[in-house]
């Protein structure tokens, strides 16, 4: 179910009015029940694929709680990620592997011919994937026991807000939210419909107009001209509004019911380096990545390393190297079954593993130029050139195939950049106004008068940013970029 249609419309509607009437000690069920039948307007099927690993976690969860041998531990461990995974490969990677497998049986002889499982796609799939492993993994680690009450459990992974697209909320910090005793708050529903309000301004009058212009650059780069600078720059710009967009909602909507997500975007473009960008976009991914799997990689190298450098490159380095690039090389692979996608993480992989390597050395250049006596115009430099790498790798991101993203490079970075000089203004200004109210609300909690504004000076605001929704917003019928992943 989209949250922008008018299914989800009358379903929140109904559903959130009824959780405040309902007695505290069965929200969780009626809060599980809404979720389930949020899930299972996409089908049935849906629901049972959700069911099925989650069942098999939550005992081995418990298993896992009851045991004390290290070699049953790790067993019960392989076995629920085994679990936790099987759905994500079935319906997301067995394609991809399978092309894969029958590519490299094709160099030893004739190479058989692969035909589709052409399974349908199971939505949010990744999302609650993550959130099985890392309960099971923070199981293991005692950073959290076993939870026995398995109405709370199944709610942490169906959880309808954050199911489709996250956040990736952790067990160890939502499992308590859940539990919390929920009163109604008029100031939390207040702060929740101006987050859902602001999510779908970036969503519909931002991400979706700037969708139009996107999408005929992409889908016709022979044009060439400038049109392929904006629609580089403008995708950034899409996919930011799309995703934070559906965080906000999210995020909102958990507020409203009484409970606080995880924050999943922090002005990401506004990042001084690629490293900051990533601690700064999709942090519930991010964060994921870095406690489960690349510090076991990091630490696994180190540990292999038996002096204390190879080719004169101290071990820690190397533990860093390996573990960031194979980290988010998964990242891209997370995002798709595809080449672009695997292509876009290894450049990001690699750019911070050369970035920890050079650390010294850039420092030791910055102090000899003289850049760290003006630190405002080397602060701007790191974020301009940070923001431009990150425009450039959103085109692979982007492009249907790595064929289409190299034709994409060869005509922008080619002699008809210039050739056709027209400015695309309207979705200039678009971009501008957006920027301009970003920065607004994130510099208002520095200030004391919003706080204070007269409430109905505040729905005021709300019905301004409906009116600007309603003008700008597209019918495209667009589905969150992020909704296949």
């Amino acid at each position: 179910m989209n949250f922008l249609s008018i299914e989800f419309l009358i379903f929140a509607a109904c559903v959130i009015p009824l959780f405040f009437l309902i007695p505290a000690r069965w929200k969780w069920l009626f809060l599980l029940a809404a979720s389930f039948v949020f899930y299972g307007f996409g089908g049935a099927r849906n629901v049972v694929w959700l069911a099925l690993p989650a069942i098999a976690v939550y005992f081995i969860g418990l298993a896992l709680g009851r045991a004390a041998r290290p070699g049953t531990r790790r067993r019960l461990l392989v076995l629920g990620l085994i679990a936790g995974l099987s759905v994500l490969f079935l319906f997301k990677y067995t394609d991809f592997f399978g092309r894969l497998l029958f590519a490299a049986a094709g160099l030893f002889g004739k190479a058989p011919v692969y035909r589709p499982l052409g399974w349908a796609y199971v939505a949010g799939v990744s999302f609650f994937s993550f959130r099985l492993l890392s309960y099971l993994m923070d199981v293991y680690r005692g950073n959290l026991p076993a939870e026995k009450h398995a109405g709370y459990f199944f709610l942490y992974v169906a959880y309808f807000p954050q199911l489709l697209m996250g956040p990736i909320d952790r067990a160890a910090r939502f499992l308590p939210e859940l539990k919390r005793k929920i009163s109604f708050d008029f100031n939390r529903i207040e702060s929740g419909l101006g987050l859902i309000v602001w999510g779908l301004f970036k969503k519909m009058a931002v991400a979706d107009r700037l969708a139009l212009f996107v999408d005929s650059v992409f889908s016709n780069p022979q044009a060439g001209g400038l049109s392929l600078v904006f629609g580089a720059y403008f995708f950034a710009f899409q996919i930011y509004c799309d995703f934070s967009g559906y965080s906000d909602i999210a995020i909102g909507l958990s507020r409203i019911l009484g409970y606080e997500s995880t924050e999943n975007f922090r002005t990401p473009y506004a990042s001084r380096s690629v490293a900051e960008f990533w601690s700064r976009w999709h942090i519930s991914l991010s964060t994921w990545l870095r406690d489960y799997l690349f510090l076991p990689l990091a630490y696994g190298v180190m540990r292999r390393i038996p002096s204390t450098s190879r080719l004169s490159v101290h071990a820690d380095i190397w533990a860093y190297g390996i573990g960031i690039v194979l980290t988010i090389g998964l990242a891209g692979l997370w995002h798709g079954a595809a080449w672009t996608f695997v292509t876009w993480g290894l450049m990001y992989g690699l750019l911070l593993f050369l970035s920890n390597l050079t650390k010294k050395l850039r420092r030791r250049v910055v102090r000899k130029i003289g850049l760290h006596r003006r630190p405002a115009f080397h602060h701007g430099l790191q974020i301009l050139l940070t923001f431009h790498f990150v425009c450039l790798a959103w085109v692979f991101f982007r492009s249907e195939s790595l064929a289409a993203a190299g034709d994409y490079f060869r005509r922008l970075f080619g002699p008809s950049l210039f050739a056709e000089p027209r400015i695309p203004v309207f979705h200039l200004l678009l971009v501008l106004l957006f920027i301009g109210f970003e920065a607004f609300r994130n510099s208002a909690p520095r200030w004391d008068w919003p706080a204070r504004l007269p409430r109905p000076l505040k729905i005021a605001g709300l019905a301004f940013f409906l009116c600007l929704i309603a003008i700008l917003a597209v019918e495209t019928n667009n589905e969150f970029i992020y909704a296949t992943f």
